[in-house]
Protein backbone atom coordinates (compact mmCIF):
# COMPACT_ATOMS: atom_id res chain seq x y z
CA UNK A 1 0.00 0.00 0.00
CA UNK A 2 1.41 3.74 -0.76
CA UNK A 3 -0.25 5.59 2.11
CA UNK A 4 -0.33 9.28 2.04
CA UNK A 5 -2.63 11.79 4.86
CA UNK A 6 -4.55 14.59 3.31
CA UNK A 7 -5.97 17.84 5.72
CA UNK A 8 -9.91 17.53 6.02
CA UNK A 9 -10.79 20.78 4.43
CA UNK A 10 -13.96 22.94 3.94
CA UNK A 11 -15.83 22.50 0.64
CA UNK A 12 -14.85 18.50 0.87
CA UNK A 13 -18.37 17.65 2.60
CA UNK A 14 -20.04 15.74 0.24
CA UNK A 15 -16.81 13.38 -0.77
CA UNK A 16 -16.52 13.05 3.53
CA UNK A 17 -20.37 12.02 3.64
CA UNK A 18 -20.15 9.52 0.85
CA UNK A 19 -16.80 7.74 2.41
CA UNK A 20 -19.29 7.41 5.79
CA UNK A 21 -21.92 6.20 3.58
CA UNK A 22 -19.84 3.05 2.68
CA UNK A 23 -17.66 3.02 5.57
CA UNK A 24 -18.49 -0.51 8.14
CA UNK A 25 -16.82 1.77 10.64
CA UNK A 26 -19.05 4.77 9.94
CA UNK A 27 -21.94 5.63 11.83
CA UNK A 28 -23.87 9.14 11.71
CA UNK A 29 -21.42 10.37 14.66
CA UNK A 30 -18.40 10.52 11.59
CA UNK A 31 -20.13 12.73 9.27
CA UNK A 32 -19.20 16.16 8.73
CA UNK A 33 -22.62 17.44 10.43
CA UNK A 34 -21.76 15.86 13.40
CA UNK A 35 -18.35 17.33 13.40
CA UNK A 36 -19.58 20.73 12.43
CA UNK A 37 -22.28 20.65 15.78
CA UNK A 38 -19.00 19.72 17.68
CA UNK A 39 -17.21 22.71 16.66
CA UNK A 40 -20.23 24.30 17.51
CA UNK A 41 -21.40 22.83 20.47
CA UNK A 42 -19.15 24.30 23.55
CA UNK A 43 -18.21 27.60 22.11
CA UNK A 44 -15.89 27.55 25.84
CA UNK A 45 -13.77 24.66 24.53
CA UNK A 46 -12.27 26.35 21.90
CA UNK A 47 -12.71 23.42 19.26
CA UNK A 48 -10.71 23.07 16.27
CA UNK A 49 -10.95 20.46 13.48
CA UNK A 50 -7.85 18.92 12.63
CA UNK A 51 -9.62 16.16 10.68
CA UNK A 52 -7.22 13.86 7.82
CA UNK A 53 -8.09 11.63 5.54
CA UNK A 54 -5.70 8.09 4.53
CA UNK A 55 -5.51 7.75 1.19
CA UNK A 56 -3.73 4.61 -0.63
CA UNK A 57 -2.51 6.12 -3.94
CA UNK A 58 -5.90 8.16 -5.42
CA UNK A 59 -8.15 6.28 -3.11
CA UNK A 60 -9.41 7.34 0.27
CA UNK A 61 -9.03 4.37 2.59
CA UNK A 62 -9.67 6.51 6.19
CA UNK A 63 -11.19 9.33 7.36
CA UNK A 64 -10.28 10.65 10.63
CA UNK A 65 -12.37 12.82 12.91
CA UNK A 66 -9.78 15.11 15.11
CA UNK A 67 -10.76 17.94 17.01
CA UNK A 68 -8.79 19.89 19.46
CA UNK A 69 -10.41 21.44 22.65
CA UNK A 70 -9.16 23.60 25.57
CA UNK A 71 -10.24 22.65 28.89
CA UNK A 72 -10.99 24.62 31.57
CA UNK A 73 -7.55 24.48 33.54
CA UNK A 74 -5.82 25.74 29.87
CA UNK A 75 -4.99 22.32 28.70
CA UNK A 76 -6.00 20.73 25.42
CA UNK A 77 -6.67 17.47 24.61
CA UNK A 78 -8.28 15.53 21.99
CA UNK A 79 -12.15 15.09 22.42
CA UNK A 80 -15.01 15.83 21.11
CA UNK A 81 -17.28 18.49 22.90
CA UNK A 82 -15.60 17.12 25.79
CA UNK A 83 -16.49 13.66 24.92
CA UNK A 84 -14.98 10.83 23.18
CA UNK A 85 -14.35 11.18 19.87
CA UNK A 86 -15.69 8.93 17.15
CA UNK A 87 -12.15 6.39 16.35
CA UNK A 88 -11.38 6.17 12.50
CA UNK A 89 -13.52 4.80 10.16
CA UNK A 90 -11.81 2.76 7.07
CA UNK A 91 -13.07 1.58 3.57
CA UNK A 92 -14.82 -1.45 2.79
CA UNK A 93 -13.73 -4.37 1.26
CA UNK A 94 -9.91 -4.06 2.91
CA UNK A 95 -8.45 -7.24 3.96
CA UNK A 96 -7.74 -7.67 7.78
CA UNK A 97 -3.81 -6.73 6.81
CA UNK A 98 -4.65 -3.82 5.13
CA UNK A 99 -6.72 -2.32 8.05
CA UNK A 100 -4.05 -2.84 10.33
CA UNK A 101 -1.26 -1.05 8.38
CA UNK A 102 -3.79 1.38 7.92
CA UNK A 103 -4.86 1.98 11.79
CA UNK A 104 -1.13 1.68 12.58
CA UNK A 105 -0.02 5.00 10.35
CA UNK A 106 -3.75 6.76 11.63
CA UNK A 107 -2.69 5.90 15.41
CA UNK A 108 1.27 7.09 14.75
CA UNK A 109 0.19 10.46 12.79
CA UNK A 110 -2.00 11.33 16.09
CA UNK A 111 0.45 10.90 18.30
CA UNK A 112 2.13 13.17 16.20
CA UNK A 113 -0.52 15.74 16.43
CA UNK A 114 -0.53 14.91 20.05
CA UNK A 115 3.45 15.93 20.25
CA UNK A 116 2.68 19.23 18.47
CA UNK A 117 -0.21 20.53 19.34
CA UNK A 118 0.88 19.89 23.36
CA UNK A 119 -1.90 17.60 23.94
CA UNK A 120 -2.38 15.92 27.40
CA UNK A 121 -4.36 13.32 26.29
CA UNK A 122 -6.80 11.27 23.57
CA UNK A 123 -10.20 9.76 23.72
CA UNK A 124 -11.64 7.93 21.55
CA UNK A 125 -14.69 5.96 21.08
CA UNK A 126 -16.20 3.05 18.88
CA UNK A 127 -20.17 3.18 18.25
CA UNK A 128 -22.31 -0.29 18.61
CA UNK A 129 -24.71 1.14 15.74
CA UNK A 130 -21.88 0.74 13.32
CA UNK A 131 -22.04 -2.11 10.55
CA UNK A 132 -18.58 -3.39 11.48
CA UNK A 133 -19.89 -3.35 15.39
CA UNK A 134 -23.39 -4.86 14.64
CA UNK A 135 -21.66 -7.46 12.77
CA UNK A 136 -19.00 -8.54 15.03
CA UNK A 137 -16.22 -7.44 12.74
CA UNK A 138 -13.90 -5.27 14.78
CA UNK A 139 -12.41 -5.46 18.15
CA UNK A 140 -13.70 -2.67 20.52
CA UNK A 141 -10.54 -3.24 22.67
CA UNK A 142 -8.09 -3.21 19.63
CA UNK A 143 -7.09 0.76 20.84
CA UNK A 144 -5.21 -0.56 23.51
CA UNK A 145 -2.45 -1.62 20.91
CA UNK A 146 -1.97 1.97 20.67
CA UNK A 147 -1.51 2.66 24.29
CA UNK A 148 -5.11 3.70 24.89
CA UNK A 149 -6.86 2.94 28.34
CA UNK A 150 -9.90 1.14 28.81
CA UNK A 151 -12.77 3.16 29.56
CA UNK A 152 -15.48 1.92 28.39
CA UNK A 153 -19.26 1.80 29.31
CA UNK A 154 -22.61 0.01 28.75
CA UNK A 155 -25.43 0.98 26.46
CA UNK A 156 -28.66 -0.34 25.68
CA UNK A 157 -30.01 -1.74 22.34
CA UNK A 158 -33.27 -2.52 21.49
CA UNK A 159 -33.85 -5.28 18.93
CA UNK A 160 -36.27 -3.48 16.28
CA UNK A 161 -36.70 -7.46 14.22
CA UNK A 162 -38.60 -8.63 17.54
CA UNK A 163 -42.47 -8.72 17.22
CA UNK A 164 -44.37 -6.07 19.37
CA UNK A 165 -45.45 -8.85 22.01
CA UNK A 166 -42.04 -9.86 22.35
CA UNK A 167 -40.98 -5.48 23.09
CA UNK A 168 -43.62 -5.28 25.29
CA UNK A 169 -43.19 -8.37 27.29
CA UNK A 170 -39.32 -6.83 27.55
CA UNK A 171 -40.82 -4.14 29.47
CA UNK A 172 -41.26 -3.21 32.99
CA UNK A 173 -44.18 -3.84 34.35
CA UNK A 174 -44.39 -0.56 35.94
CA UNK A 175 -43.54 1.21 32.36
CA UNK A 176 -46.58 -0.99 31.01
CA UNK A 177 -48.94 1.09 33.51
CA UNK A 178 -47.30 4.44 32.44
CA UNK A 179 -47.46 3.34 29.27
CA UNK A 180 -51.49 2.96 29.54
CA UNK A 181 -52.06 6.15 31.41
CA UNK A 182 -50.29 7.96 28.07
CA UNK A 183 -52.60 6.51 25.61
CA UNK A 184 -54.97 9.35 25.84
CA UNK A 185 -52.26 11.88 24.51
CA UNK A 186 -51.75 12.68 21.07
CA UNK A 187 -48.32 11.51 19.03
CA UNK A 188 -47.64 13.51 16.11
CA UNK A 189 -44.25 12.47 14.13
CA UNK A 190 -42.21 15.10 12.05
CA UNK A 191 -39.74 14.39 9.27
CA UNK A 192 -38.54 15.24 6.46
CA UNK A 193 -42.15 15.20 4.80
CA UNK A 194 -43.89 17.63 7.40
CA UNK A 195 -41.75 19.20 9.81
CA UNK A 196 -41.80 23.06 9.32
CA UNK A 197 -39.57 25.95 10.96
CA UNK A 198 -42.33 26.94 12.87
CA UNK A 199 -42.80 23.93 14.59
CA UNK A 200 -39.16 23.11 14.95
CA UNK A 201 -39.12 26.59 16.96
CA UNK A 202 -41.68 25.40 19.13
CA UNK A 203 -39.11 22.47 20.21
CA UNK A 204 -36.27 24.75 20.73
CA UNK A 205 -38.24 27.11 22.93
CA UNK A 206 -39.62 24.23 24.85
CA UNK A 207 -36.01 22.91 24.99
CA UNK A 208 -34.93 26.37 26.83
CA UNK A 209 -37.57 26.51 29.10
CA UNK A 210 -36.57 22.90 30.23
CA UNK A 211 -33.42 23.67 30.88
CA UNK A 212 -34.05 26.92 32.36
CA UNK A 213 -31.69 28.91 30.00
CA UNK A 214 -30.58 27.98 26.22
CA UNK A 215 -27.91 25.71 26.50
CA UNK A 216 -25.92 25.62 23.45
CA UNK A 217 -25.35 28.07 20.43
CA UNK A 218 -28.29 28.58 17.87
CA UNK A 219 -25.89 27.11 14.90
CA UNK A 220 -26.73 23.23 16.88
CA UNK A 221 -30.28 24.04 16.53
CA UNK A 222 -30.24 24.75 12.76
CA UNK A 223 -27.81 21.67 12.06
CA UNK A 224 -30.71 19.44 14.30
CA UNK A 225 -33.24 21.09 11.51
CA UNK A 226 -31.07 20.72 8.61
CA UNK A 227 -31.19 17.07 9.24
CA UNK A 228 -34.65 16.48 9.84
CA UNK A 229 -35.33 18.31 6.39
CA UNK A 230 -32.67 15.68 5.26
CA UNK A 231 -33.71 12.21 6.45
CA UNK A 232 -31.56 11.88 8.94
CA UNK A 233 -33.77 12.49 12.37
CA UNK A 234 -37.12 12.40 13.34
CA UNK A 235 -38.81 14.18 15.58
CA UNK A 236 -41.60 13.07 17.83
CA UNK A 237 -44.05 15.42 19.93
CA UNK A 238 -46.91 14.99 22.81
CA UNK A 239 -49.97 17.16 22.09
CA UNK A 240 -52.45 17.67 25.07
CA UNK A 241 -55.55 20.07 23.55
CA UNK A 242 -53.72 20.56 20.10
CA UNK A 243 -50.50 21.72 21.82
CA UNK A 244 -47.24 20.25 21.95
CA UNK A 245 -45.45 19.68 25.51
CA UNK A 246 -43.13 17.36 25.22
CA UNK A 247 -40.42 16.16 22.61
CA UNK A 248 -37.91 13.68 21.02
CA UNK A 249 -35.49 14.27 18.94
CA UNK A 250 -33.85 10.79 17.22
CA UNK A 251 -30.97 10.26 14.83
CA UNK A 252 -31.13 8.29 12.00
CA UNK A 253 -28.61 7.26 10.05
CA UNK A 254 -27.81 3.14 8.10
CA UNK A 255 -31.24 1.87 9.73
CA UNK A 256 -30.69 2.15 13.07
CA UNK A 257 -31.72 4.89 15.58
CA UNK A 258 -30.02 6.92 18.64
CA UNK A 259 -32.26 8.63 21.18
CA UNK A 260 -30.44 12.15 20.81
CA UNK A 261 -32.69 15.05 22.86
CA UNK A 262 -35.73 14.95 24.53
CA UNK A 263 -37.88 18.23 26.26
CA UNK A 264 -40.80 18.37 28.52
CA UNK A 265 -42.20 21.49 28.81
CA UNK A 266 -41.93 22.10 33.22
CA UNK A 267 -45.36 23.22 33.47
CA UNK A 268 -46.46 19.16 32.69
CA UNK A 269 -43.88 17.72 34.36
CA UNK A 270 -46.39 16.11 36.36
CA UNK A 271 -48.12 14.46 33.55
CA UNK A 272 -47.20 10.49 32.60
CA UNK A 273 -46.52 11.02 28.47
CA UNK A 274 -42.78 10.20 28.71
CA UNK A 275 -43.45 5.98 28.80
CA UNK A 276 -45.90 6.22 25.90
CA UNK A 277 -43.98 8.83 23.75
CA UNK A 278 -40.75 6.14 23.92
CA UNK A 279 -43.45 3.36 23.19
CA UNK A 280 -44.65 4.70 20.40
CA UNK A 281 -41.49 5.69 18.89
CA UNK A 282 -40.32 2.14 19.54
CA UNK A 283 -42.99 1.00 17.44
CA UNK A 284 -42.96 4.41 14.42
CA UNK A 285 -38.84 2.85 14.14
CA UNK A 286 -40.41 -1.03 13.92
CA UNK A 287 -43.24 -0.07 11.28
CA UNK A 288 -40.34 1.43 9.47
CA UNK A 289 -38.00 -1.94 9.53
CA UNK A 290 -35.45 0.45 11.47
CA UNK A 291 -32.73 -2.32 12.49
CA UNK A 292 -31.75 -1.27 15.91
CA UNK A 293 -32.27 1.75 18.73
CA UNK A 294 -29.80 2.62 20.72
CA UNK A 295 -31.47 4.09 23.85
CA UNK A 296 -28.81 5.31 25.30
CA UNK A 297 -26.05 4.54 27.67
CA UNK A 298 -26.53 3.00 31.19
CA UNK A 299 -24.67 4.35 34.30
CA UNK A 300 -25.99 1.92 36.99
CA UNK A 301 -23.54 3.19 39.47
CA UNK A 302 -19.84 4.57 40.88
CA UNK A 303 -17.17 3.89 38.24
CA UNK A 304 -13.20 5.46 38.69
CA UNK A 305 -14.02 6.98 35.67
CA UNK A 306 -17.77 7.42 35.16
CA UNK A 307 -18.84 9.22 38.10
CA UNK A 308 -22.65 9.91 37.75
CA UNK A 309 -25.11 11.87 39.56
CA UNK A 310 -28.37 10.96 40.79
CA UNK A 311 -30.02 12.26 37.89
CA UNK A 312 -28.11 10.19 35.46
CA UNK A 313 -28.46 6.83 37.08
CA UNK A 314 -32.23 7.99 37.47
CA UNK A 315 -32.42 8.45 33.56
CA UNK A 316 -30.41 5.48 33.30
CA UNK A 317 -33.10 3.39 35.02
CA UNK A 318 -35.82 4.81 33.61
CA UNK A 319 -34.49 3.67 29.75
CA UNK A 320 -33.75 0.15 31.13
CA UNK A 321 -37.51 -0.13 31.84
CA UNK A 322 -37.76 -0.51 27.80
CA UNK A 323 -36.16 -3.99 27.94
CA UNK A 324 -33.32 -4.26 25.24
CA UNK A 325 -30.09 -5.80 25.53
CA UNK A 326 -26.94 -4.23 26.72
CA UNK A 327 -23.76 -3.90 24.33
CA UNK A 328 -20.29 -2.40 25.17
CA UNK A 329 -19.83 1.18 24.54
CA UNK A 330 -15.83 0.73 23.78
CA UNK A 331 -13.95 4.14 24.99
CA UNK A 332 -10.35 4.52 24.82
CA UNK A 333 -8.29 7.38 26.38
CA UNK A 334 -4.42 7.51 26.18
CA UNK A 335 -2.26 9.90 27.81
CA UNK A 336 0.76 12.19 26.84
CA UNK A 337 1.56 14.15 30.05
CA UNK A 338 2.94 12.33 33.24
CA UNK A 339 1.67 15.33 35.50
CA UNK A 340 -2.03 15.27 34.05
CA UNK A 341 -2.11 11.48 34.22
CA UNK A 342 -1.03 10.99 37.69
CA UNK A 343 -3.59 14.08 38.69
CA UNK A 344 -6.45 12.53 36.61
CA UNK A 345 -5.73 9.05 38.43
CA UNK A 346 -5.77 10.41 42.02
CA UNK A 347 -8.67 12.81 41.33
CA UNK A 348 -10.21 9.48 40.05
CA UNK A 349 -9.42 6.94 43.19
CA UNK A 350 -9.83 9.96 45.70
CA UNK A 351 -13.47 10.43 44.48
CA UNK A 352 -14.38 6.34 43.88
CA UNK A 353 -12.92 5.84 47.56
CA UNK A 354 -15.24 8.02 49.46
CA UNK A 355 -18.27 6.01 47.76
CA UNK A 356 -16.55 2.90 49.40
CA UNK A 357 -17.39 1.79 53.31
Amino acid sequence: MNLSEKKYESGQEKEWEAFCGTSPDAWFWHTSGWLEYTLNYRPELKSKSISFWIFDEKRPVAVVPLTKETREDGKTEFSFGGAAIPAPALAPGLSTEEREIISDLIFKLIDGRAQSEQVVRATFRLSPLAPSSRELLSQGLFLQKYGYLDVSLETLMIDLHLSKDELWSQMRRNHHRNIEKGEEYKMIFYNSKNITAEIFDEYKEVHHKAAGRQTRPDRTFELMYEWLKNNLAFLVAVQLNGRNIAYEYYSVYKNSVYGFSAANDPDFEDLPIRHSLEWKAILWMKERGVDLYEIGIQHKGLLPHDPPDQKLMSISHFKKGFGGFSAPQYIGEKYYDREFFLNTQKDRAEHFALSLQ
